[in-house]
Formats: structure tokens, C-alpha cells, sequence
């Protein structure tokens, strides 16, 4: 059985969370090169301002459309408002309505009436689909059943060709902690390049390792381990010894999802001395922990992830 689907976004992505046109190129790319060859057929439309603001004028609310496509998908804000009186399925990678204001700015439209065709689209959309918390959340209140929720599938970040590159810091606990660990790192280790963590330019940015600052208990694409696993990028995860051990006996088993193995798929530091020796280290002799990392790679097989997650949303 085939299945074939539309994708519609808006051209507006900027670096706020889950950016839709990621979501859009890496379905696309794993539909190619699906374990089932021509199994999934996905083509893809990103909106201009004048598109949107066309089909808001000519399509207004009230009058229920069937779409002659058979799976039409819209992805983001602006493609929901867009395409509001079809009965498509509505697969969202964030809060829709955290992007009002920008999108009533941009089609010089009233927030809140930009808000009620938001609302219309949803209650009319034949199916809804979140890939993340917020956006579950956000739309809940808005549909008669509750959203099916989902989990994006790894999208594998970039490892450098030649070992250089910097080292990726993802904080998992306040958002002060991490620009304060980040800066201690920076002057412990003032020979290695650290950046934050930044969901517009993680995915393009080649990778020595990545640092997690406690339980990875984020689901934005870039800063998951399971990211990192597909990418073959190694993991050092600073933790707290006792949340840690909590977590193992209340699960009967590690966490495998928020908390590295270590030794099999990641290292575990459990002080700031332990971290900036284990990094010293690395730069010194990266072979143990890159792999470390090859074998956290082929644990985990992230083109059945996708083909999973494409069945799902298009049939």
C-alpha cells in the first residue's frame, strides 16, 4: 500500500522552536529514501505572505471545503489559516497561536480575528497531530477529541569531517545555569570552541560532542540524545548522582531516553572537575568516546523511526 500526502507550510520559519521547514525537508528526505522504496509519496508547498494573504481574502471562514488532494497536511500557523475552511489534517510542531501576532503583522490583519480562523481551522481539521508538548497543550482545548500525540523521529546532527569543530552545550535546567556553565566552560577550557544550544542552526553546525547539563527533558529537534546517537556525535551529560539513581529505581532501568549509559552510549560527570578532566581528555584522545559514539549510532536506527512516523501521519 502506497501512501502519498501534501505537506503545506508557510515561508516565514524563523529560528523559534521546531522551524517547520526542518520538519518538512527531513519528512521529505527519509519519504525518498524510506526503507520501502516507493512506499511514501510526499510532495511540498511553502506559503508566501502573498499566498496567505490571498487565501485568507478568497476563502473565508463558513463555507467547508473538501480537498481534491487526498492527504492534505498543514504544518504550521500560517499554512492552518491559509487552508482554515478545508477539512485537511493539522500536524503542528509548536504552538499555532504563538505565532499570531507576527502573522497578523505580516497580512496586516487583526490579531483576533487572525486568532478565530485559527480556532476555525482547528475545530474543522480532520485530523490533529503534535510533535511537541506546547503545541499539544495550546490546541487541546480547541478540538473535539484530544490531539494524537507524537514524537519526532532523531534527526541526526553533524559531525565534523576532520574531529574539529565546537562542542555543543545544551542546558536542561534553568536557562541562567546554562549561560553560566557555558561561560565557566569557556574559561576553564579557553583552546575549545563551546556554543548554546540554538534550534535555528543546531542541525547545520558540525559537532565535536555535546554537553547536556542534567536529564535531557527537551523534545526540540538538536537537543534530544537520541539526536546526537544518529549523528554519531559523542554525549557527556553532567548530572546530579542522586536524581540520577531516583530516576533508576523508579523505572526499575535507566532512563534511556533522558539519561546516558555510560561507557555504552555516553559519559556520566557528576561534578564540574569530572566534566572539564573528561573534556581535556577527549581533546587529547577523542578515539574511546567517538566510539563510544559509533556504537550509540548503530543502537538506534532512525530511518524505521521515520517510516513509522510517515505512515502514521499519512494514512
Amino acid at each position: 500500500m502506497a501512501y502519498h500526502g501534501t505537506i503545506i507550510h508557510s515561508g516565514l520559519d524563523s529560528a523559534r522552536a521546531h522551524f517547520p521547514a526542518a520538519v518538512v525537508t527531513a519528512m521529505a528526505s527519509h519519504a525518498a529514501a524510506s526503507l520501502n522504496a516507493g512506499k511514501f509519496s510526499i510532495a511540498t508547498v511553502a506559503l508566501s505572505v502573498g499566498d496567505m494573504d490571498t487565501a485568507v481574502r478568497s476563502m473565508p471562514w463558513g463555507h467547508e471545503r473538501l480537498s481534491l488532494n487526498e492527504n492534505l497536511i498543514l504544518l504550521d500557523a500560517g499554512a492552518l489559516i491559509a487552508y482554515a475552511p478545508y477539512r485537511a489534517r493539522v500536524v503542528l510542531t509548536g504552538d499555532p497561536f504563538a505565532e499570531a501576532e507576527s502573522l497578523a503583522a505580516a497580512l496586516e490583519l487583526d490579531p483576533g480575528a487572525l486568532r478565530t480562523r485559527l480556532h476555525d481551522g482547528l475545530i474543522g481539521a480532520e485530523r490533529v497531530i503534535a510533535f511537541s508538548a506546547p503545541a499539544f497543550e495550546a490546541v487541546a482545548p480547541f478540538v473535539k477529541r484530544p490531539p494524537e500525540r507524537l514524537t519526532l523521529p532523531p534527526f541526526a546532527l553533524k559531525s565534523p569531517v576532520n574531529g574539529s569543530g565546537p562542542v555543543l552545550v545544551v542546558g536542561n535546567e534553568k536557562p541562567e545555569a546554562a549561560a553560566e556553565m557555558l561561560s565557566t566552560l569557556r574559561a576553564a577550557l579557553p583552546d575549545q570552541s563551546f556554543e548554546a544550544f540554538d534550534p535555528g542552526s543546531v542541525l547545520e553546525t558540525r559537532w565535536k560532542a555535546v554537553v547536556h547539563l542534567g536529564v535531557a527533558s527537551s523534545d526540540l529537534p538538536g537537543a534530544r540524545l537520541s539526536d546526537a546517537w544518529a549523528g554519531g556525535v559523542p554525549i557527556l551529560q553532567l548530572l546530579d548522582r542522586h536524581l540520577v539513581d531516583g530516576l533508576v529505581r523508579r523505572q526499575a532501568r535507566s532512563p534511556d531516553e533522558t539519561v546516558v549509559q555510560h561507557g555504552k552510549n555516553g559519559l556520566q560527570l557528576f561534578s564540574l572537575d569530572e566534566l572539564t578532566a573528561a573534556l581535556r581528555d577527549f581533546t587529547l584522545d577523542p578515539l574511546p568516546l567517538r566510539s563510544v559514539a559509533h556504537g550509540a549510532r548503530r543502537s538506534i536506527d532512525p530511518p524505521a523511526h521515520w517510516d513509522y512516523l510517515l505512515k502514521t501521519v499519512l494514512e
